[in-house]
């Protein structure tokens, strides 16, 4: 259960070093001093042309705007549209007192590499907030990565997309590391111990810190983020998402049995969706998890359990790397919110 990595641009080569060879070369002193003066002279004069040139072409360009943000297509996560690149901050930008500190704006930005301890575990997590309007109710997605924790620490990439296509909703990102330390960061493995950390980061941090309407609470995940939504959140955390739903890519399973009961209004407005491609069967030497078979067992459960709004879509062709995640977000928040009869009034742009 691993996530793909972006291209990569192939480094430079390592440049050669410069050998100097030393010779000896027998010069009439004073015919040294006259070649000598006569290339410092044209060195000067090609230096002097060179600044006045720099001088005038200068005054003819315009001046570079300042903070222009690097841009990233979504093109590979499903959405023709460029967005700006979400970036950690280097240590020396996150100021005196760190990224933890909360204070006035900081609901309003980026923030990066935050920390959460809880009962004796501690992991990170990212708030993705810039642009949002809190002048209007906001809603928040989680996103759990894959294994190995790719996405958490690579944000530059589809969590960028992600962000965008949140921020069109009105709503915040989080990105959660798992605070699992053991071999590949996993959500999967210890999945109980991991479950009770993140429900802590919600009800003793992200509540307290940010003004979210829970009503639009969504959570996401991709293989073995979806294991942990599947079996262990939607099954003993319910309570954790009053309103909105889940989306499962890439697995999913449903879990032995519940701990926790849903209530009716949970099972008639939540909004539970599988997404999975047809090749990701675990036949593939790359990702040998089941992923196709673990969607089923999960949406067949959830059906049974009685909720209403239970969906599965098997796509053709697509295997475990391949899933257009970005695209699948934008297209459930759209839905959700045309039942509901809301709308953001602003369009993500999507291919």
């Amino acid at each position: 259960m691993t996530r793909q990595r972006p291209f990569r641009n192939s480094r430079w080569p390592r440049s050669a070093r410069r050998h100097r060879h030393r010779g000896v070369a027998v010069r009439r002193r004073g015919r040294r001093w006259v070649v000598a003066g006569l290339v410092l002279g044209l060195v000067l004069l090609l230096a002097l042309a060179v600044a006045l040139a720099a001088l005038l072409d200068r005054s003819e360009q315009p001046p570079p705007q300042p903070g222009t943000p690097e841009t990233l297509s979504c093109h590979r996560y499903g959405m023709d549209m460029d967005v700006p690149v979400r970036r950690r901050e280097a240590a020396e930008e996150r100021g005196l007192f760190g990224a933890d500190l909360f204070g006035p704006g900081q609901q309003t930005r980026d923030r990066f590499d935050l920390s959460f301890e809880h009962d004796g575990v501690t992991s990170g997590y990212h708030v993705l907030a810039q642009g949002v309007d809190w002048s209007r109710p906001v809603g928040v997605v989680f996103r759990l990565h894959g294994d190995g924790a790719w996405e958490f620490e690579s944000p530059e990439y589809n969590v960028s997309c992600l962000a965008e296509v949140a921020r069109a909703h009105n709503m915040i990102l989080v990105v959660p590391r798992t605070p699992d330390r053991s071999g590949d960061a996993t959500w999967w493995e210890e999945r109980e111990l991991n479950a009770e950390w993140f429900r802590a980061l919600v009800e003793e941090r992200l509540l307290a810190d940010y003004d979210i309407d829970r009503s639009r609470t969504w959570l996401t995940g991709y293989s073995g983020g979806a294991q942990l939504i599947g079996r262990e959140l939607l099954a003993d955390h319910v309570d954790l998402v009053p309103g909105g739903g889940a989306i499962l890519l890439g697995g999913g399973q449903g879990p032995r049995e519940a701990g926790s009961e849903p209530t009716r209004s949970q099972l008639r407005g939540l909004r539970l969706h599988w997404d999975v491609g047809r090749d990701d069967d675990g036949t593939d030497p790359r990702a040998t998890f089941d992923a196709l078979g673990a969607a089923r067992h999960g949406h067949r459960w959830y059906e049974a359990a009685g909720y209403d709004n239970v969906s599965l879509r098997i796509r053709e062709g697509v295997d475990h790397f391949d899933l257009p995640d970005v695209r699948i977000l934008d297209e459930v928040l759209t839905e959700a919110e045309e039942a509901a009869g809301e709308g953001t009034g602003e369009s993500t742009g999507a291919g």
